[in-house]
């Protein structure tokens, strides 16, 4: 058997087995085209694109960023918290730096996608977090 270049547009009389010409219609390359942009614009299709775009960079390093700042005021915390020079009212301004930074944490986590490897991140510090501003406020840390 001979192969030869097939021209778009050209048909072999030997592929057809009834000899009778072929039905017209659309040609694979446009019903694939019309069902890849149909699959594109399902929901299911849209959401998985949204799950799967990376969230910006700007907001990555705005994470990390403020957990840095948190953990650092942690510490500070921590800090005050074993010197007894300090009083109940010289600690209240870390209790609310704390709560400040839960609240901006948290909504940095619901900015990225529930995927991001980022998100528990900010969630486990703005946990440890709001822990420990609840507990001064509470009154765990006045002996």
């Amino acid at each position: 058997m001979k192969i030869t270049t097939i021209i778009p547009g050209q048909q072999n009389a030997s592929t057809s087995s009834t000899g009778s010409t072929p039905a017209k219609g659309a040609s694979f390359q446009e019903i694939l085209a019309q069902e890849l942009t149909a699959a594109k614009s399902t929901p299911t299709a849209m959401a998985a694109a949204a799950v799967a775009a990376p969230s910006p960079a700007a907001l990555k390093l705005d994470g990390i960023s403020l957990a840095e700042e948190t953990i650092n005021t942690l510490e500070k915390f921590s800090a005050a918290l074993g010197n007894p020079s300090f009083s109940a009212q010289d600690l209240a301004p870390f209790a609310s730096a704390l709560e400040d930074d839960t609240a901006a944490l948290v909504a940095l986590k619901n900015q990225l996608p529930e995927n991001n490897p980022l998100a528990p991140l900010l969630e486990r510090v703005a946990t440890a977090s709001y822990v420990e501003a609840a507990k001064l406020r509470r009154g765990d840390y006045h002996a």
